[in-house]
């Protein structure tokens, strides 16, 4: 099976283009709508067009430790690009958990680069303590953001392969179905 992915600008330039899209876009932009999980329209996930293996990183964790994207080779990777000011990126974070929980064991691991700034690391790791997050956290220290950027939206979901082959993209806050049915669609390849 051969797939083949757009780079997130093209992917985004192609995307304004239909109204449905433009709208859900513009509403995932608003920073000022404060509202709740309940009433965020879920983004659009568009599928790999041309076959794209994900950048490598290395960040530090939380602990101080490395995170690499390369040390998850063979697992399903679901890399959301996310900040704590962001409100569709916080109400995005029990789904991610929940995700986290009920399919690490079969071979998925979510990751969660924060592109908070200005020494943001202890207000991530308040933030993931309080939220009970279960998958890393790094900080982007804008690798990052110039690796799979650039960025128009954030909450930002990559859904990778056991190979890093980006298949999935998705601008905007995803509710756990969305996420659930992606990473199934994965794992039975």
């Amino acid at each position: 099976m051969v797939v083949v992915f757009i780079a997130p600008a093209a992917l985004m330039g192609a995307a304004l283009h239909d109204e449905a899209s433009r709208d859900t876009l513009q509403d995932a932009t608003s920073r000022d709508t404060l509202q709740d999980a309940a009433t965020w329209r879920p983004a659009d996930l568009f599928p790999a067009t041309r076959e794209y293996r994900g950048p490598d990183f290395e960040l530090t964790g939380q602990e101080g430790q490395p995170i690499r994207l390369s040390d998850y080779d063979g697992r399903i990777v679901v890399l959301n690009l996310w900040a704590t000011w962001c409100p569709p990126c916080r109400d995005e974070v029990p789904a991610l958990i929940r995700l986290q929980e009920e399919y690490g064991e079969a071979g998925v691991q979510v990751i969660g680069v924060s592109l908070d700034e200005n020494g943001a690391r202890q207000a991530v790791a308040d933030f993931a303590e309080s939220f009970g997050i279960n998958y890393p956290v790094p900080v982007d220290d804008g690798t990052v953001q110039q690796e799979y950027g650039p960025l128009s939206v954030i909450p930002t979901t990559y859904f990778l392969d056991r190979n890093r082959h980006i298949r999935f993209y998705a601008p905007g806050y995803l509710d756990y179905e969305q996420m659930e049915e992606t990473v199934r669609d994965l794992l039975s390849d």
